[in-house]
């Protein structure tokens, strides 16, 4: 296989993902959740707990989504 060794032009986000942590009762430790909205069980990595969370306000997060356009709104401009 040939390889190209023309420089890569740096690639701009296409999504974005929202992530909350949930402190364990158990141990502390904080569990990282993608878009809670929903309420549901959290399982710990460190100790194996089980808990349940709270869940966040999904319009909020579609707030948060279509001010930064997805991603694309927060690339450095610099870069742009």
């Amino acid at each position: 296989m040939k390889r190209s060794h023309e420089p890569v032009s740096p690639v701009s986000p296409e999504g974005m993902e929202i992530i909350f942590f949930y402190p364990c009762p158990n141990c502390g430790r904080h569990v990282p959740r993608a878009h809670p909205i929903e309420v549901s069980i959290a399982v710990c990595d460190n100790c194996g707990a089980n808990f349940p969370i709270i869940p966040v306000d999904e319009y909020g997060l579609q707030y948060i989504r279509i001010m930064l356009g997805g991603g694309k709104a927060a690339v450095d401009s610099d870069f742009l």
